[in-house]
């Protein structure tokens, strides 16, 4: 029996009435077909004539209509802090929900839905369909990308046409051959024999009747679904994909007065894969979340290797001949980026209206940022959208000198510690911020002379409101700290009492406010002495010491612990 597609009931029979006559598109018998059913037989032959659907091809969504994705960040610490091969996993393992949108035309019977267009790094069991007519039986991820070698390799044992062209006329000569053997070393079978490809020293290219079934430019995702009845459908295609991260990048510029500033933020973004995500309606979660590893088979396209007998050599041990010499190099002014870009250069954008910033709301246990307005983040694209602009920031500057319970402080080459300095930042509304901070990396920004000077920058780490943030922006020329081990005493149980003292010195002309930490680690460890309360910072005893311009002071306090 075979089914007439062109059937205007959708389920006609082009098969013949019993007696060797034709039927007409959408005719059915009413008597049996005779020595072929039982009595009441051909009732159920009716039916199943009937009810029988339509089979259809493969039905293409060629690209979505409206794409919407969700960031979330993999890696510890800014990219800036990173190795380059610990940046690029960072990078690859970054992870986005995409959301799309797609109206597909759905004829009535079981068809193979595709979507083209998906992201490369799709993880497969991730994906959803909804607003599906009928239910799905079958998916399937599809990653063969279509190149030369793959184009081979799917047509194995396919007619095919070998165009040959003579060197000296021009002449173009077509042979019918199968091709039974590629992509490493191409063998065809002619009327005249079997031959490997590409070595007959003359020109030669393969022509092909279609592309294999299964084969794409672009990742793709199916779905069999049985449809009752034609519909136009609107679906929403959902699923998770990797390749795409990002951080918070800020600025601090410094007032001159040295104690506000100006805080801006940024939310990068990284796509290192070769996917567009075109007026995304884009957001970013800040957090770290619980995730397992998974493998992602993005697609590789294969090329095509030439493997002539006697592989290009005559007997063991001879060499081939040398490759031509390269061209010479164009002049510098002649040079272009695009050449740049194909070298594997990534393109940064940096886009954001300072009047339209990121919407911060709460995601249960992570901070959800909206940006304002779609971005098209296109493929090996890093760019930046402002998410944060806040004025007149109050701060303290601080010179921070740390102590260690088991050093004896007695190695001539380094009598000295040199402070490192840094910003103290209280995350409240009330000092000009009251913001959670995603992690990120922070640049610090001075002016002298009139002119902004770079002053550091730091790792960031997420800050809660409420919370203070310290920012170490590098280390002190004119502010330094000589410290002593003046006494030390063995007390019961093995444990010991020491004494440290402090020589601190202020060579700038300002002011300044020096902060002594010493990490109570060890063990039974216990604040004997100290001149002056003493607050926790950072897990770290602390107390902080005012020193006016040019001043020097000591300080002396008393710890115990445990060997």
């Amino acid at each position: 029996m075979v089914m007439n597609r062109s059937s205007p009931h959708g389920g006609g029979v082009a098969a013949g009435d019993g007696g060797g006559r034709p039927l007409r598109p959408g005719h059915f018998p009413l008597r049996p077909l005779r020595g072929h059913l039982p009595p009441g037989g051909r009732i159920f032959a009716l039916a199943l004539a009937v009810a029988l659907p339509v089979q259809a091809e493969t039905l293409a969504s060629r690209a979505p209509e409206t794409v919407a994705i969700t960031l979330y960040r993999d890696g510890d610490g800014p990219f800036q802090a990173m190795s380059p091969w610990v940046r690029q996993q960072a990078r690859d393992k970054g992870l986005v929900l995409v959301t799309e949108t797609r109206t597909v035309d759905l004829p009535a019977g079981r068809h193979t839905l595709r979507f083209d267009g998906v992201a490369e790094g799709l993880i497969p069991q991730s994906a959803a369909v909804e607003g599906l007519p009928g239910k799905a039986v079958e998916r399937n991820y599809d990653y063969a990308l279509l190149s030369p070698g793959t184009l081979v390799e799917r047509s194995l044992g396919q007619p095919i046409k070998v165009v040959r062209t003579n060197r000296k006329t021009g002449r173009q000569q077509t042979v019918d051959a199968t091709l039974i053997q590629g992509p490493y070393g191409l063998m065809v079978r002619t009327a005249e024999g079997v031959e490997a490809l590409g070595c007959s020293g003359g020109a030669e290219r393969l022509v092909l009747g279609a592309v294999p079934e299964g084969l794409t430019d672009k990742p793709s995702l199916s779905t069999i679904v049985e449809v009752p009845a034609p519909t136009r459908a609107k679906l929403t295609v959902s699923y998770l994909a990797l390749g795409v991260n990002w951080q918070a990048d800020y600025v601090a510029r410094i007032h001159p007065d040295g104690q506000r500033l100006d805080l801006t933020g940024w939310l990068t973004l990284v796509n290192s894969g070769g996917s567009q995500f075109a007026d995304a309606k884009t957001q970013a979660v800040a957090g770290k979340l619980s995730r397992k590893p998974v493998r992602v088979d993005k697609g590789e396209a294969r090329s095509i290797h030439r493997a002539c007998w006697p592989m290009d050599t005559t007997h063991y041990g001879q060499e081939p001949p040398p490759p031509p010499a390269p061209p010479p190099p164009l002049p510098i002014p002649m040079m272009s980026a695009a050449p740049m870009a194909r070298a594997g250069a990534e393109e940064i954008a940096v886009t954001g209206a300072r009047a339209k910033l990121a919407e911060q709301s709460n995601l249960g246990d992570y901070k959800l940022y909206t940006l304002p307005e779609p971005v098209t983040l296109n493929a090996r694209q890093t760019k930046q959208v402002a998410f944060l602009d806040q004025k007149d920031v109050a701060f303290q500057r601080l010179y921070a000198v740390e102590m260690d319970s088991y050093d004896d402080y007695d190695n001539a080459d380094w009598p000295l510690i040199i402070p490192d300095v840094v910003l103290r930042l209280e995350n409240k509304t009330a000092n000009g911020l009251g913001k959670p901070l995603p992690s990120g990396a922070l640049s610090a920004i001075e002016t002298a002379g009139g002119r902004p000077t770079f002053a550091g920058e730091q790792a960031v780490r997420d800050v809660a409101v409420g919370e203070p943030l310290d920012l170490v922006i590098g280390r002190a020329m004119d502010v330094h700290a000589r410290p002593r081990l003046v006494e030390e005493r063995t007390l019961s149980k093995g444990r010991v009492r020491r004494t440290y003292e402090l020589d601190l010195a202020n060579a700038k002309t300002v002011p300044i406010t020096v902060e002594i930490r010493h990490d109570p680690t060890a063990p039974y460890f216990k604040l004997v002495s100290e001149p002056q309360k003493h607050d926790i910072r950072q897990g770290q005893v602390a107390w902080r010491v005012t020193l006016p311009a040019g001043e020097r002071r000591s300080f002396r306090y008393a710890v115990a612990f445990g060997r």
